[in-house]
């Protein structure tokens, strides 16, 4: 067995383990549709490859280097569409089987010529190296990129000029082959083969990681959002809450004027008779009346929060006000009238998100103190907060 056939045996299945990999991680995450093009992509890889070794034994030549081209051509068209959907570029559908069809046409028209002419292996080379390009593309006009995604960039790039640059490296070692069987015992075979594996590798590899980050993204949203009204739960609210204070905390030294944060605790009281309490459009009203990069949590059963970047103690008492206002024309009914609580506080300079919560916490309860229905302002820290709210 020579070098190159164990690369390709290789290859085959590495492959093959990607593909299981992505079908596996669309099944577990349905969400995820660009790992099942991806998956489609490594098998069609796969079978360009096992072509590669059917192609040693003679059988079938003619029709074995089609399907060994057109399943790479569909490879690279696949992982276009994949990278599409992931980040929300637009590709039609229809220009992938363009693609693919003006490539058979090509190939149909090349293939029969002399192996060790220059001008067929350039010509075989360029639908890889096109769509190589396709793909950084997609990428290109992503609305925003990462560091990732930049290494993704120089990945298509890499891959169109090791395409671009084979026939170059036949020439200079030697050529291809006399014939397709003999191909595999070439220098040319281990070399581009070799090299060919190491970004395919690459690229099966940051595709898996880049789709993975994706579910678990979803899955820590999932986690931190709350089932019934899809606000933040307790527990996403306070994570992204002591990001905010914490990262405040690092900048006030600055001259900067836009540090301010206010929370804002809200509590619904209990339902009267057996009525049910709106918490629906509850959690709705509140996105209307703040800011829209704002967070907002359901922190209990008929307790909410909201954490308000760049708003002051006064514009958020004005906010509060009318959200009070508000949630009493348009949820309460006739014989059941809906009021709100309301405690307000500020950020003041060395606090952290725990110091904030519990003077929060105290103007709730200063406000269900005065018999509800209002707004309360928390007092200054200087004087000191001893009252908590439990639950």
């Amino acid at each position: 067995m020579t070098g190159a056939l164990l690369v390709f045996w290789v290859i085959v299945a590495l492959c093959t383990i990607e593909a299981g990999a992505f079908f596996a991680l669309a099944r577990f995450d349905p969400k995820n549709r660009g790992a099942l093009w991806f998956s489609w992509a490594f098998a069609a890889a796969a079978v360009s490859f096992l072509g590669e070794i059917v192609l040693t034994t003679g059988f079938y030549p003619g029709p074995t280097r089609m399907v060994i081209a057109l399943a790479m051509v569909a490879m690279f068209v696949l992982v276009a569409y994949g990278l599409a959907i992931r980040y929300r570029v637009d590709l039609h559908l229809g220009g992938g089987w363009a693609i693919v069809t003006a490539s058979a046409l090509l190939y149909w028209l090349i293939l029969d010529l002399p192996r060790e002419d220059f001008v067929r292996q350039l010509l075989y080379q360029l639908p890889y190296a096109l769509l190589s390009l396709l793909s950084l593309s997609v990428i290109w006009r992503a609305t925003s990129k990462t560091a990732f995604d930049w290494l993704f960039i120089w990945l298509f790039l890499a891959l169109a000029a090791h395409f671009l640059a084979k026939p170059f490296l036949a020439l200079w070692v030697g050529g291809v082959g006399a014939s397709a069987a003999g191909f595999s015992g070439t220098v040319y075979a281990g070399l581009s083969t070799a090299s060919g594996a190491v970004l395919l590798l690459i690229l099966a590899t940051g595709g898996l990681a880049l789709m993975l980050s994706d579910t678990a993204g979803r899955l820590i949203q999932k986690a931190e959002r709350d089932a019934e009204t899809g606000l933040l739960n307790r527990v996403g609210f306070t994570t992204h809450a002591e990001r905010r204070a914490l990262a405040l905390a690092q900048t006030e030294t600055s001259e900067r004027t836009d540090l301010t944060l206010t929370l804002i605790a809200l509590n619904l009281p209990a339902p009267q008779r057996t009525a049910i309490p709106p918490i629906k459009a509850l959690a709705a009203l509140i996105g209307d009346y703040v800011p829209r990069d704002a967070l907002v949590g359901r922190m209990a059963d008929r307790d909410f929060a909201v954490l308000s970047p760049r708003t002051n103690l006064m514009a958020a008492r004005q906010a509060a006000e009318s959200l009070r206002v508000a949630a009493i024309e348009s949820l309460s009914e006739p014989d059941r009238p809906i009021t709100l609580s309301i405690g307000i506080t500020e950020r003041e300079k060395g606090e952290v998100y725990a110091d904030m919560l519990a003077r929060g916490l105290w103007a709730l309860d200063e406000a269900e103190k005065a018999g509800g229905n209002c707004v309360r302002l928390a007092a200054s820290s200087s004087f000191g907060v001893s009252t908590i709210r439990q639950g």
